[in-house]
């Protein structure tokens, strides 16, 4: 790639992060018109709208491919955030995998821009619904987010016992 075409690119990239900036700051300012005008029960639609729509996704996902294992949810889920600047590690443990995310995009725009409540109900809500959707098997445990302003994210997919 030449060195113009790799400015070009790096222009185009800079100006996508401040679109989206632009576009998240909006969408805060909406959600918190809304909240101030029908109250707090705003966010739970939001949340429950948002984990809806994940879990549709998350379930066809596993249908269209037959796959839904825990390792097939990581890979789906978790493996092409990387390259959008999610740093994380994936260690398997004796009945699962234990994720700890130390980096989040999302996390740092939204609490960046005071956003944390909305960030956390469009992207952070729906992880255990989303994973019983990919599998009904599959349990969900995690005690921090990044969002909520913790040190990182501490997600624990195992089998469930019967």
């Amino acid at each position: 790639m030449s060195d113009q075409a790799v400015t070009i690119e790096m222009e185009m990239k800079q100006a996508l992060k401040a679109v989206h900036g632009m576009y998240v700051k909006q969408q805060i300012s909406l959600l918190n018109a809304l909240k101030a005008k029908y109250g707090p029960g705003v966010v739970n639609v939001v949340q429950d709208t948002n984990t809806r729509e994940v879990c549709q996704v998350y379930r066809a996902m596993a249908e269209q491919s037959g796959r839904n294992s825990i390792d097939d949810l990581v890979a789906v889920l978790w493996e092409p955030l990387r390259s959008k600047g999610y740093v994380f590690t994936a260690e398997k443990t004796e009945d699962g995998v234990q994720i700890c995310c130390t980096a989040c995009p999302f996390a740092s725009l939204y609490r960046a821009m005071g956003g944390e409540e909305w960030g956390y109900a469009l992207f952070c809500a729906a992880d255990e619904e989303l994973t019983r959707a990919f599998n009904e098997k599959i349990g969900f445990k995690r005690s921090k987010t990044l969002m909520q302003g913790d040190d990182c994210c501490d997600h624990q997919y195992s089998l469930r016992e019967r």
